[in-house]
């Protein structure tokens, strides 16, 4: 139940209220939440109570409110009990188990807990982004990519993303250029070409080559004709060419457009600075995005994406 109760303030993005809610629990290990603390209730079981997606939204939160080295270190400690359980099943036990597995348990809880420790990758690999150690992300990712081969086109083109922050250029496009190769494990044509694109796109805006990116995202929005970060893009790149107001009316018609998912923070930054540069009365157009916040997205919203001083 209290997990359940985390998940959702989480949900509606109220983080401080997670977290503070969560300190509860210390670490998790208290005696209390270990069903032999309450043998009138649960005769013969063994171990925590505390479910893995609770534990996870543990490591996680600190990083939700801006406390990532936190974050990052229960992450690593939840990576290595995954390993230790991992490495105990393929034994043939379970933690606080005597009696071995079958075969089939063997099977299940290997696949079980091989799918938590990649859950934890993928989450440890978003806080060192999050804290741009952004080396250390592409060897989280180049771990996954050994692991889950079915995704070889993703984690090659997130890693060659990750090179285009660092400036490395040739690396970035080495990885692109894999990420381009058919795999018979993979998705349909159609999502490795928006990738494609989208891929070559991010090549020239790091070129500065406004009009070549802006060509490359439209022709991934195409493809994918709801997808708002590829309208930001072609927003931003419309900027970056001098055309203001053009700008503008892009982004105002994107925000607008299906809210709660288009009303981003990056969005909204990049529109809100563009008011900055267009008029004196940028302040009450600011203000007039705070009706459309307060129906549509939760209290977590970072407010400081509208720029108001």
């Amino acid at each position: 139940m209290w997990g359940a109760r985390l998940a959702l303030l989480v949900v509606m993005q109220q983080f401080r209220e997670a977290e503070v809610e969560m300190e509860a629990f210390g670490e998790l290990v208290n005696p209390d939440l270990f069903y032999q603390y309450h043998t009138h209730n649960y005769p013969d079981k063994t171990g925590s109570m505390v479910p893995f997606s609770m534990r996870l939204l543990h490591a996680q939160l600190p990083g939700l409110t801006g406390n990532h080295q936190l974050s990052l270190d229960r992450l690593c400690q939840l990576q290595h009990t995954c390993q230790q359980v991992l490495s105990e099943v393929r034994r043939g036990y379970l933690p606080f188990v005597t009696e071995p597995l079958t075969p089939e348990d063997q099977q299940v809880a290997e696949t079980l807990w091989l799918e938590r420790l990649t859950r934890v990758k993928f989450c440890l690999a978003n806080t060192l982004v999050a804290m741009q150690d952004y080396l250390f992300a592409v060897e989280v990712y180049e771990g996954l990519l050994e692991e889950l081969p079915r995704l070889r086109s993703q984690l090659l083109s997130v890693m060659g993303r990750l090179h285009l922050t660092l400036g490395d250029l040739p690396s970035a496009q080495t990885l692109f250029s894999l990420a381009e190769d058919r795999d018979e494990n993979e998705e349909g044509e159609e999502e490795r070409m928006v990738r494609t694109h989208i891929n070559q796109g991010l090549v020239n805006v790091f070129l500065c080559h406004w009009q070549l990116a802006k060509d490359s995202f439209e022709s991934a929005l195409q493809l994918e004709p709801t997808n708002t970060t590829l309208k930001n893009n072609i927003a931003v790149c419309t900027f970056y060419q001098g055309y203001l107001k053009e700008c503008i009316r892009e982004l105002e018609g994107v925000v607008r457009w299906s809210p709660p998912s288009s009303l981003q923070p990056a969005l909204l930054t990049n529109l809100t600075a563009t008011y900055d540069l267009e008029s004196s009365s940028a302040h009450s157009k600011k203000l007039s995005f705070l009706p459309l916040l307060g129906q549509h997205v939760g209290e977590g919203f970072p407010l400081s994406s509208l720029g108001l001083r």
